[in-house]
Formats: structure tokens, sequence, C-alpha cells
């Protein structure tokens, strides 16, 4: 038989786990409110927020969730009824620092008889990372649809374009150089081959190549694409500045489709930067070294400092005009562009190429003050 645990002992573990401690500890935000003054919320609220309990106690709970976008309600009409647990919504918040995050929350109110008072308790989460997940999900739907339709309409014009120049040149060829009709089928093959090459851009968006991966220094290939456009970087007074970490691996990926991907990059950020600018890129990576005991100054992989696969970090920041809200949540949706010359097919093409990697893409930007676009590439598994 099992010895009896200490009694004392027992009670000073349910003294330790009462509602109050589990309360506290848990991973859900909560809030309680008297009415609608916050009296209590938890370390989880507290931080999700991004204000301190000191400054939360006592505050009006619909002072912090004014009616933001297109939503027709506010927390307060939750807040309003009685004795019932309401289904679950969504609203925004302001942060301390000024982020707007999704937060999805429930609101259980009750009330006292016996004391006349009534209460209600808001339990709620950062939905930031879910919405990215699902708006991930659907541009990936948008991207599988779309390049199905591409692929096919492309074969089915270049069949017939490809009659016409034909029909073109043969009509130049009994031509002099000095007839006008000559200039017109001259242009007219020049205009084919630009569809043409159009379509060829519709094929790679429909279905890029397959990846020859291998293992490859980020920086060289950074510093190759910069060579092959410093004219362009020349020509629009934007200046080019690196900051290369020493400890960054190699990366595993198609060195070719990488560099479609930044020179797509550099060129949009060159044509933001209207008056010229600086474009900088810095490299960085998750994986934590440790210095052999051998003198050759050599290292060796520890493991990464968040637990995952081991990735390489690319940021590329420009001082441009930056990207409006609106027009950031369509940036890779395939034929969306602000360019009046652009096909929109550029971004989508790099994303295509970068999932083709095994890599993301991601996009930050803020209207008038410029755009970062992050690369995350898998390092290479030889360290």
């Amino acid at each position: 038989m099992s010895k009896s645990k200490d009694p004392k002992k027992l009670k000073k573990i349910q003294e330790r786990l009462n509602y109050k401690h589990i309360i506290q500890n848990m991973n859900t935000c909560v809030i309680i409110t008297d009415e609608s003054k916050i009296i209590y919320l938890n370390d989880a609220a507290e931080k999700t927020l991004g204000y301190s309990k000191r400054f939360l106690i006592g505050k009006d709970l619909t002072a912090l969730f004014p009616v933001h976008g297109k939503r027709h309600f506010t927390i307060s009409d939750f807040l309003t009824i009685k004795d019932k647990t309401m289904p679950r919504n969504e609203l925004d918040f302001v942060t301390k620092d000024k982020r707007v995050i999704p937060i999805g929350f429930t609101v259980t109110s009750f009330y006292d008889s016996k004391t006349e008072s009534s209460a209600s308790i808001i339990t709620f989460r950062d939905l930031t990372e879910i919405k990215k997940m699902e708006n991930y999900m659907r541009q990936i739907d948008r991207l599988t649809i779309l390049s199905q339709i591409t692929a096919g309409l492309a074969h089915e014009i270049r069949n017939p374009l490809a009659g016409i120049k034909t029909s073109a040149q043969v009509l130049e060829e009994g031509m002099n150089a000095d007839d006008p009709r000559y200039q017109l089928t001259v242009r007219i093959a020049k205009e084919i081959d630009r569809i043409d090459n159009l379509l060829k851009k519709f094929f790679n968006f429909a279905k890029p190549s397959e990846p020859h991966s291998a293992n490859y220094d980020i920086e060289m290939i950074i510093d190759g694409v910069y060579l092959l456009l410093a004219h362009q970087f020349k020509n629009n007074r934007a200046s080019f500045k690196k900051d290369f970490s020493k400890r960054v691996p190699q990366v595993f990926a198609d060195e070719n489709q990488i560099e479609q991907v930044l020179m797509n990059i550099f060129l949009n950020a060159i044509q933001a930067m209207h008056d010229g600018g600086v474009i900088s890129v810095k490299t960085d990576t998750n994986v934590v070294y440790e210095e052999e005991v051998t003198g050759l100054g050599e290292s060796r992989i520890r493991g990464t400092k968040d637990g995952k696969e081991p990735v390489v970090y690319v940021e590329i920041k420009d001082t441009g005009i930056g990207i409006s809200k609106e027009n950031l949540e369509r940036i890779f949706t395939p034929f969306f562009s602000t360019k009046k010359e652009g096909t929109g097919l550029g971004l989508s093409i790099c994303k295509q190429l970068m999932l083709k990697n095994n890599g993301e893409i991601d996009i930050m930007s803020e209207e008038g003050k410029g755009t970062a676009v992050i690369l995350m590439l898998p390092a290479s598994s030889n360290h």
C-alpha cells in the first residue's frame, strides 16, 4: 500500500491551486468587469493589450474597444445582456504601441441578486496569427485556381499569335523599306513579340519550373543581383546598403529562382523611390553557434533560437512611397498592380517561387514611409 500524503502538504497544494491562481496563469486572456469598469485581468490579458494592470484597473472597458473598421457593434452591446454567455465575436483593439490587432472574445454576464450587483467575464485571444494563416490559405487557393486558368488561356492565345506573326513576316518580305505598309507589318511583329513575352510571364506564374536546389551563400546571390542592377540604382539615385551577418549559414534553394525573386523586389523598391533613396539589405538567422575547441576559428551549430528548423532571413527595406493598408492586403493577388504599366504578376510569381523553395515572403509597409520585404529560406543542413 502507498503511504498517505502529508495533510499539511495537500492543503498547501490546494491553496496554491485556488481559482485565482489558475485564472492568473491561464494562457487565455481574462478580464472581469463591474458593469463596464475593469476590476480584474490576468497576466495574459495584460501582455496582449500592452497596458499595465495598474493602468487598466478602473478603466472603462468600452473605451478600449472603440468602433473600428466595418463592425456594427461594440463590446458594450454584450455587457448589457444579463445572465447569458454570448457566442464568440470579433473586434479590433489598438494596443499601446498603436498596433491594431483582431480580438476574438466571448462575454459571460451574471447578476447576483443578494448583493444586487452585476459583473461580466470577458475571455479573449489575439487572432493575428490565425488571420495571417487564413489569408495565406486564401492566397494559395487563388493562386492555384488562377494558375490553371492562366496556363490554358496563355496556350490558346499563343497559337493564333504565331500564325499572325508568320503572315506579317511574309507580307514584309514582299515590300520595300520605304513602303508605309512595311512599317505597319514591322510594328505588328513587334507587338506580337511583346504579347508573347507577357504570355511567358503568365507561364512562369502558372507553372514555375521545379527548383534545382543546392547550397548557396545568400550574400553572394544578393551581391550578384545588385551588380546586374547597379546601373539602374545609379540612374534612379538609389544607394545600396548591406548588413550581412557573419553567422548566416548557406541556404538550400534554387539559385536562379531566388535571383528572380530578389531582382523583382529590388526593381519594385527602385521604382517606389521617385526621388531616390536608400535600399538596405540585412541578413540574419535563427541558428545558434558554438565555437569549436580547435584553434581553427571554426564554429558549429548548437541549435536554433526558437527551436524550429534553421532558417535564413533576408530583409530588404526601401525609403519609398510605401503601400496603403488596402493595397497591402492584395499585394500578392495575381494581376493586381498599382503601376500604370504593371502586369501584377511580379510578386505573385515571387510568392510561387518562394513556396517552391520551401520558403516564405512577407511584406510590411506604411504609406509615405517605405516598405520592408522579408524572405525566409531553409538553411543548408551542412553547417
